[in-house]
This record gives structure tokens, sequence and C-alpha cells, in this order.
């Protein structure tokens, strides 16, 4: 099992008196300490247009953070390819990969907000189409030869990139915990990640789901060992149990009001569907090792929600580290950081 931070920059500056560029630094310091602790990567997510996420280009941040940190992979989670330059994207992220000595995790999708479809003036309907347009560019700039590319949003004709990452093969995620979706990305070949509360009620159906991909995945004739899937559980762990939930469910019922897709759900309803890493060391082992079973590899730990304060979320973090990460040392096995 392998441990990663991730943090989506929900940031909420008309009722707390943290500035966006204040989170900015926070996650800077949390990635410094998830370094020194011994946790496995961090991801950044992109977001645009509202307090939902303010991280617009998590390729720069990944190029400041690994400039304070010595070995944990960096990770985007996702890049929503329908608003960027594709040729963009594949330069920009060579150059991330290149400045962390290969250290970077890419992580990408289609997107899913309307709010952000609309400000960059696209039509949502075709975005698997663009994101299907996108992926094959990059794929041909990484090769590292002169290309042309003639796809129905995307032309280039004879363009070489000159600096390609430093991985030989940089591990690709692509975001899809949908029925639908992650047999498309198995077949593909390519691994999946998500946030298990957005696309299932119970531990039962995610295990379908993710039963699904890998009957596509092995179907498609690809090898299974190559197989590595990253779920994002939102996390606080506290000496207690109570503490713990007195803590966290406030930030989380903020978090959670504020997201743009399952609108309703409360702290009461995630914990209920066992969808939540809140309570105890003892409490996160034993979920930890419920997802583990169904086939998680790699935990992001979605610690910083809701506004959580600073100093608490590195509290947590450095309790993760002490108790609960031992407890998975002896299982631990290659990371299978490709597709």
């Amino acid at each position: 099992m392998k441990f990663g931070l991730f943090t989506v920059f929900d940031n909420y500056s008309d009722r707390y008196a943290r500035t966006a560029e204040e989170m900015l630094y926070e996650v800077l310091e949390q990635t410094e300490l998830a370094d020194r602790l011994g946790y496995d990567s961090v991801w950044y997510a992109e977001h645009h247009f509202s307090e939902y996420g303010i991280l617009t280009s998590p390729h720069m941040l990944i190029t400041a953070a690994a400039q304070r940190t010595n070995r944990i992979r960096l990770g985007v989670s996702i890049v929503s390819l329908p608003f960027h330059n594709p040729l963009r994207v594949a330069e920009d992220y060579a150059l991330a990969d290149v400045f962390s000595n290969g250290r970077l995790n890419l992580g990408l999708g289609s997107g899913y907000l309307p709010h952000e479809f609309a400000g960059f003036n696209l039509d949502g309907k075709d975005k698997a189409f663009r994101f299907n347009d996108a992926l094959a560019v990059i794929e041909k700039a990484w090769k590292g030869e002169g290309f042309s590319h003639q796809g129905e949003f995307y032309q280039f004709s004879d363009v070489q990139l000159k600096l390609l990452p430093k991985q030989k093969e940089v591990p690709l995620w692509i975001g899809a915990l949908r029925p639908q979706g992650v047999k498309y990305v198995g077949a593909m070949g390519y691994n999946i990640m998500g946030v298990p509360y957005v696309a299932a009620n119970s531990i039962q159906e995610l295990a379908g789901i993710i039963q699904d991909f890998k009957v596509a995945y092995r179907g498609a004739g690809h090898d299974e060992s190559r197989i590595n899937i990253p779920l994002a559980l939102h996390t606080y762990v506290a000496e207690t149990r109570e503490e713990a939930i007195e803590t966290a469910r406030e930030h989380l019922n903020l978090y959670l009001a504020t997201r743009q897709y399952g609108k309703g759900a409360a702290f009461e309803d995630l914990q209920a569907r066992e969808q939540l890493l809140i309570g105890s060391p003892e409490d996160v082992i034993q979920m930890i090792r419920r997802y583990q079973e169904i086939g998680m590899d790699h935990v992001m730990m979605l610690m910083n929600f809701g506004a959580l304060p600073h100093e608490k979320v590195m509290k947590s973090m450095e309790l993760v580290a002490r108790e609960v990460m031992p407890a998975f040392q002896q299982q631990a096995k290659d990371p299978g950081y490709v597709r």
C-alpha cells in the first residue's frame, strides 16, 4: 500500500481568513512535511473559476514543490485536457518531470464541472472526444520524434518536442470510476483513479466497478501486474475516534456543501457508506484494509478540506506516518507506476 496526500484546493476567503495565496504556501509546507515523513506521493487538483478549487496550473506548483523536496513523487489529479492545448500539456509536464528529477505522476481527465466548460466557452457534450484527441497528441509528442496530427479538434503539422520527460515512461492515470468509463480505460491499457463517494454508494459497489476495470484490462491483453489504482478518501486522524469526528465534521460538511456533484451528501452519509478515513489510527488502518481488499493500491489522503486549519492537517499527517503507515510497511509491493 502506497500513501499519498491529495489536495483539491477548496478555499473560502469570504468565510475564513485565509487567502488563496496563503493556501498555496500552506500546501507547499504540507508537501515538505509529507516528504520528510515518508509519504509516497502528493497530488494536486486543477480547477477554475470558483472556491471549489483555486489551483489553475498544477505543473507550476509541482515545479515549486520539486525544489523543496527530495524523494516524494509529485502528481496532478487531474489535468482537464479539454481546457488546454495538448501540445502545451506535453511540454509543460515534460518540464515538470525534468525539474523534479523524474518524480512526476500524471493524472488526466475530461473535466466534469459545467461552470468550467462555460468559463472556457466550451461545449462539455464533446469532452470525451476532445480528451481522446488530446491524449493522442501527448502520446505522439512524448515519443520524441517529429509528428503530425490531424484530429477532429487538434491539428499539428511537423512538430517535435526538444525537451522530453526525464522518465522513460511517465506514470499515467485516467480519472474514471463510472462503470462504462472504467471498462473503456481498462481496454485502452491505462490505470484508473478517482474519488469513491462520487461514483459508488458502498465499498461493495466500488468493488464491482474495480472488477469491471480489471476484466476489461485483462481482456484487452494488457499485463495485469501493471495495474495500480489510487483512490482519494477524506482523511483526518486523531488520538480518538470522538476527537477526529468532532474536529472534521464541520469542515467536511462545508466541503461537501460546495461540491457541484453529489449534492445533498453530508458527513453522516459518507460515514455510513464507509467512504471516510476519519477516526483513530486503528479505525483508519481497518478501513484502508477494506479498500485494499477490493483493489486499492495507493490511498490518496484528502486531508486539507473545508478550511481545516493548517496545523491540524499537519498533526493528522504526522499521526498517520507514526501510527498508520507502519501497519502496511510489510505489505509494500512494487508500485507499478506504469500503464
